[in-house]
């Protein structure tokens, strides 16, 4: 995972798209997003992998390889939803400590289901990811993967590294805004449609059907992996580390560390 030297966004800047993705979204978020996810917990996972052409299976287990962990080490999965993450963590190191906070306990029940069928304890919190109920460093290790588009980057990012020891890292993947423009419209269309198509094959809720034009706005309100690195640094983290996946930057995986103490 090369690192990324780009520093393309300002402290005034990301101040700037913070306020303007509050502004455009602040109502979704509370209303629409949680009613959402009382909806699709039993299809979540298939309904991601028909909606991407079965490339989210690809991008999962292409984040979870890039988590490095020891024996003991306790995890955090921020917006854990149905403990994708957590499951593939713990299937291949059952020697870790997993705890899980999302604020939709439909998801999160649905999750310990899942943890029970695959045999793996996971620790489950309900609760706003933006105020994390922790101590101070007391996680080795943060994930957050496919939600941080829903979330105040300004509020959730400070808190997930407050939330670190020294020397932890944070591991992110995401649906972000790709670079090349040309590149952008014809995701975005893309998303149009396969959001449309899987709320029919699955049957989706009023709710779940109203969010065809949010996630497009959300993509093209978001950052480039560029931009997400320099957001990373901004907030404090160090040795941020950058990997895009498919469509020139569609997805990536980050890596960012809460540096030692001097």
């Amino acid at each position: 995972m090369a690192a990324d030297e780009s520093a393309v966004l300002g402290r005034a800047d990301f101040e700037r798209r913070e306020q303007r993705r509050r502004t455009l979204f602040a109502r979704t978020w509370a209303a629409v997003i949680p009613d959402v996810f009382k909806d699709v917990p039993s299809y979540y996972r298939a309904g991601n992998v028909v909606a991407s052409f079965g490339l989210w299976e690809v991008w999962a287990w292409q984040f979870v390889r890039t988590v490095r962990l020891a024996p003991g080490d306790k995890l955090l999965d921020v917006c854990a939803g149905t403990n994708d993450v957590g499951i593939r963590l713990l299937r291949r190191q059952p020697e870790i400590r997993v705890t899980a906070i999302d604020r939709s306990r439909e998801m999160q029940d649905e999750g310990q289901r899942r943890a029970r069928h695959y045999r793996v304890a996971i620790d489950s919190r309900i609760g706003d990811v933006h105020r994390l109920p922790f101590a101070d460093e007391t996680f080795d290790a943060v994930t957050l993967q496919a939600a941080s588009r829903h979330l105040q980057l300004d509020r959730v990012l400070p808190e997930i590294r407050r939330v670190l020891k020294p020397g932890g890292v944070f591991y992110h993947c995401d649906m972000l805004k790709p670079r090349r423009r040309v590149i952008e419209r014809l995701y975005l269309a893309f998303l149009h449609v396969s959001v449309a198509w899987t709320a029919m094959i699955f049957g989706s809720s009023a709710s779940s059907r109203q969010c065809r034009d949010y996630f497009k706005l959300a993509i093209s309100n978001f950052y480039t992996a560029e931009e997400l690195s320099s957001v990373l640094r901004l907030v404090g983290f160090a040795d941020v580390r950058c990997r895009k996946s498919v469509w020139g930057g569609m997805v990536a995986f980050h890596r960012a560390t809460r540096a030692p103490r001097d």
